[in-house]
């Protein structure tokens, strides 16, 4: 059995080494087709905002330019209300913002409690779409900020709420520090289920999540000085899904020693992917002193 073992171990070292020192190993991947990339949302008292892309192969080069011309800039975007009472088409406008700073936006639509929402893009012959609720909004009892040991500017914020019992909740929580970052940034936790404290008093502690999870680590912590802004969101299960997936999946590309055999869960139907969610969000400012 060992010399067994030892034979295979030569085995797979002798192919490693044959796969490393040959030059001309050539990989014929096949190029995507090209999909349209939706990643939109609609929240209480506002307009919808999506931000609209094409796909791109695995391998290609990253960076500004690139980024910059996945922008879909002549698509067409239409967002109806419940069961199609009322129906708008969405403009694009800059939004420096965001990057690429291309942004379809509402005019007449508002995101309301309860009521159903699609958006439809459609471009170069290609039809995606979505559907997402808002659920209603949950309040926070209080938020707070805690130093952390040893440190005396440095800490995080803890917030308290109280889930509702009589429905399954989902939420989102994102911040922004007021006049320092451009707009509102996920938590590295992205999604949170209720499952752990349904029906009961919660209490979260919150790190500063990055501006991109993919091009800088950000700085973790708040501190003394800052003026705070949290965007506290119930969510729906798709929308859940979404950001569940996704976190697990940036978590796994981070780590060399692990894969995932999944796929991100998109609520986007047709020829597209990504996700269009609601938001029953609640604003709060924390100044901290």
């Amino acid at each position: 059995m060992k010399e067994r073992f030892y034979n295979l171990s030569l085995f797979a070292l002798f192919l490693l080494a044959t796969i490393c020192c040959n030059d001309d190993l050539n990989l014929n991947i096949p190029e995507p087709d090209d999909t349209i990339v939706i990643d939109g949302w609609i929240e209480t008292g506002q307009f919808a905002k999506v931000l609209l892309t094409r796909n791109s192969p695995y391998f290609s080069t990253i960076d500004s330019a690139s980024i910059r011309a996945l922008v879909l800039t002549w698509a067409k975007v239409t967002l109806t209300d419940s069961v199609g009472e009322k129906s708008e088409i969405l403009t694009l406008r800059r939004n420096d913002n965001y990057f690429p700073p291309y942004i379809f936006e509402g005019n007449e639509i508002i995101g309301d409690t309860g009521r159903i929402y699609k958006i439809t893009a459609e471009y170069g012959g290609k039809t995606a779409w979505a559907y997402t609720t808002i659920p209603p909004r949950v309040k926070l009892d209080t938020a707070y900020f805690k130093l952390e040991t040893n440190s005396d500017s440095l800490g995080s914020i803890n917030i308290e709420f109280t889930d509702p019992p009589e429905i399954k909740n989902y939420y989102r929580i994102l911040t922004k520090l007021i006049g320092k970052d451009r707009r509102y940034n996920s938590l590295m936790v992205m999604s949170i289920d209720d499952i752990f404290f349904r029906g009961q008093k919660a209490e979260l502690s919150l790190s500063r999540g990055p501006e991109s999870f993919f091009l800088s680590e950000g700085n973790k912590y708040f501190k003394l000085g800052d003026s705070v802004s949290i965007k506290f969101c119930t969510i729906d299960k798709a929308h859940f899904d979404f950001w569940n997936s996704f976190q697990d999946e940036y978590l796994n590309a981070r780590n060399p020693f692990a894969s995932s055999l999944s796929q991100i869960k998109s609520n986007v139907q047709g020829d597209g992917l990504g996700i269009w969610g609601g938001y029953g969000a609640s604003y709060y400012t924390l100044k901290i002193k």
